[in-house]
C-alpha cells in the first residue's frame, strides 16, 4: 500500500472509542484511507507520533472570527491552527455576516469591531458562503445565522417588537439561509437589538430551525443576577420548538451570583433528562471578554449605540445609570481591564480603577466616560467567574469546550488591542488541565468534547472522528507538554505540545506554521 502521508506509532484517540489504542494512520488526498498496522506501507511523507496522541482536529463550536472580522483580515487564522483547531462555527451570539435584509443589518458587528473600510459583496447567505470560499482559509468554516442581523435589517434601531409581517420575512430569510448550508441560528439576548424580541418572534424562528433539524445557540439574556430566569427562558424555548439547544459560553458572572450555578445546572440536567436536547459550551478561563455597554441597565442600551450615547448625555438618565452601577459589585467593576479601544489605544491594558484615578472620578463614572469616549465601542476583560466552578463545568457530561475567541496572527496590532488568550490557547489549556487532573475526566472523554460531539451537533459530516473514509483533519499532540503560554498581558503566544496539524490531508502545522491554508467552507 502507498499513501500520501502515514502517521506512525501514535496513540489513537479517535473521538469514538472509550479507550486509546496504538495504530498508524494512512492518508491519501483529503481522506483517511487506513488505520492499523501500516509498517509495510510506504508514503511520500512519514510523521512519527511516538509517545504522542493522534486525534481528530479540534472543532471550535463557539467562534467569533466573523464578528471580529479577522475571518477576512487574517483568513489563515494562525492562532487557531497552531492550537489544533481545524473547524470553526461562527455566526454566534445573534450576529452573523449574512443574510442581510439591507446594509444596516451588518451594523450588528459594530459592538465588537469597526466596519471602517469593510467591503461586502453579498446579501444572501449563499452569496456569503460563495464569497468566503474564495479566501485562503486556514481552517474549515461553517456559520450560524444571527437573529440580531435579521432583526436589525428590518426593525433597525427602533425599540419595539417585530411586526407579524417582519417576523414572516425573518422566517423566510432564515429558512433560505438554512437551506443554503447554515448550521443553525444564534440569539444574543443580552445585546441591544434583541432585548425586545418577543417569545412569539423567538419561537417562530426556533421552529424554523427545528424544521431544518439544525442548531439553536443562545447567548443568555443574563449571566448574572437573572441567570436562573434566563436559563429557564432558553430551555422553555427549546422545549416548545423541539430544537437542539446550545447555551453559549455558559457561566455565572459575579461573586454574589456564584451560588446560583448549582440551581441552573440542575435545571439543565432535569431538562435533558426529560428529553430536551440541551448542552452548553465552556471556555477554560475565569475572565470574560465582554462588550462594555452590557454592564448598563437594559433600558439604557435599548435602541443601540445612538440611544446609549443619548442616555449618557442626559443628566437625569446618567444619574439613574450611575445609581444602578453603584448597586453592582464595585470591586468587579473597578478591576475591569480595557482590551480594545479603537478610538483611544492608549487606554488598552488599563483598569477602570486606574482610569478613574487618572480622571479623579469614581469607577462607575469612569465606566460611563469610557463608553462615551469610544462611541460605545469598547471590549473589556473582567475576571468574574468562579475558579472553583470551572473544573466542574469543563468536566460536566453536557459541556463542550470552545474558545469563544477569534483567529489572529502572532503580531500585536493596535487595531486589535489585547485579545483574550483563549484565541491562542483555549484547547491546549483545557487539555493541560485534564493532564494535571484538575479536570477529572479521561483523555478519551476530553477529546470527544472538542471533536466528535461538536461535529455531531453541527452536523459537519465525516469530521470529528478518526475513521476510514473521513476527512483527514488530524492533530498530533504531546500530552506531557500540552498547554498554553498566552496571557492577558501577552496573548500572542504559540501553545506548547501541538506537534502536527493536518486539515483536509494537508500539513498546516509542523512545530510551527507551514504556510499551507487548507480550510474549506462547510455547508451543512
Amino acid at each position: 500500500m502507498r499513501f500520501d502521508t502515514i502517521i506512525k506509532n501514535g496513540t489513537i484517540l479517535d473521538g469514538i472509542s472509550a479507550e486509546p489504542r496504538s495504530a498508524d494512520v494512512g492518508i491519501s488526498g483529503k481522506e483517511i484511507k487506513a488505520i492499523g498496522n501500516l509498517s509495510s506501507a510506504r508514503a511520500r511523507q512519514i510523521i512519527s507520533a511516538d509517545h504522542k496522541f493522534v486525534c481528530p482536529g479540534f472543532i471550535d463550536i463557539q467562534n467569533h472570527s466573523d464578528s471580529y472580522f479577522t475571518l477576512f483580515e487574517i483568513p489563515a487564522m494562525p492562532s487557531l491552527t497552531s492550537q489544533g483547531v481545524t473547524t470553526i462555527a461562527v455566526g454566534q451570539c445573534g450576529t452573523s455576516l449574512a443574510p442581510l435584509p439591507n446594509i444596516e443589518a451588518i451594523k450588528s458587528v459594530q459592538k465588537w469591531h469597526s466596519l471602517a473600510g469593510a467591503n461586502l459583496n453579498w446579501l444572501t447567505f449563499g452569496e456569503y458562503f460563495d464569497s468566503l470560499g474564495r479566501y485562503p482559509l486556514g481552517v474549515n468554516v461553517t456559520s450560524l445565522i444571527g437573529h440580531s442581523t435579521l432583526r436589525r435589517g428590518l426593525v433597525g434601531d427602533k425599540v419595539r417588537p417585530a411586526t407579524p409581517e417582519e417576523i414572516g420575512i425573518m422566517s423566510k430569510l432564515l429558512s433560505d439561509g438554512l437551506s443554503s448550508g447554515a448550521a443553525g441560528m444564534s440569539l444574543g439576548l443580552a445585546y441591544a437589538h434583541e432585548a425586545d424580541s418577543t417569545i412569539e418572534e423567538m419561537t417562530e424562528a426556533a421552529e424554523v430551525v427545528a424544521k431544518h433539524r439544525k442548531l439553536l445557540s443562545i447567548h443568555l439574556r443574563s449571566e448574572g443576577v437573572h441567570v436562573v430566569e434566563s436559563v429557564n427562558e432558553a430551555i422553555d424555548l427549546a422545549e416548545s420548538a423541539k430544537v437542539s439547544l446550545k447555551i453559549s459560553h455558559f457561566k455565572v458572572r459575579g461573586e454574589k451570583n456564584w451560588p446560583k450555578l448549582e440551581i441552573v445546572l440542575d435545571r439543565i440536567d432535569r431538562a435533558y433528562q426529560r428529553g430536551v436536547d440541551v448542552f452548553f459550551d465552556v471556555y477554560p478561563y475565569t475572565t470574560s471578554w465582554t462588550v462594555l455597554y452590557t454592564y448598563l441597565p437594559k433600558w439604557a442600551y435599548e435602541g443601540g449605540r445612538s440611544a446609549i450615547l443619548e442616555n449618557l448625555q442626559d443628566s437625569a438618565a446618567r444619574r439613574k445609570i450611575l445609581a444602578y452601577l453603584k448597586d453592582q459589585e464595585q470591586k468587579t467593576i473597578a478591576d475591569i481591564m480595557i482590551a480594545t479601544s479603537p478610538t483611544n489605544p492608549a487606554l488598552v491594558g488599563k483598569t477602570l480603577r486606574q482610569i478613574a484615578a487618572n480622571q479623579d472620578v469614581g469607577v462607575e463614572e469612569a465606566l460611563l466616560n469610557m463608553i462615551a469616549a469610544t462611541n460605545a465601542q469598547v471590549v473589556v476583560f473582567d475576571r468574574n467567574i468562579s475558579e472553583e466552578s470551572l473544573p466542574a463545568l469543563l468536566g460536566h457530561p453536557l459541556s463542550l469546550v470552545a474558545s469563544d475567541g477569534a483567529g489572529y496572527d502572532f503580531v500585536y496590532s493596535p487595531s486589535h488591542g489585547l485579545v483574550h488568550p483563549r484565541c491562542f490557547g483555549a484547547f491546549p489549556k483545557f487539555l493541560g488541565l485534564v493532564r494535571d487532573k484538575k479536570v477529572k475526566i479521561s483523555w478519551s472523554e476530553a477529546v470527544k468534547k472538542i471533536t466528535s460531539r461538536p461535529a455531531e451537533k453541527l452536523r459537519v459530516g465525516k469530521r470529528g472522528r478518526l475513521a476510514v473514509g473521513n476527512f483527514a483533519d488530524i492533530v498530533v499532540f504531546d500530552p506531557r507538554d500540552i498547554g498554553s503560554r498566552a496571557t492577558y498581558e501577552s496573548p500572542y503566544q504559540e501553545s506548547d505540545g501541538i506537534d502536527y496539524v493536518l486539515i483536509n490531508g494537508k500539513l498546516v502545522f509542523w512545530k510551527t506554521l507551514t504556510g499551507e491554508t487548507a480550510g474549506e467552507v462547510l455547508k451543512v
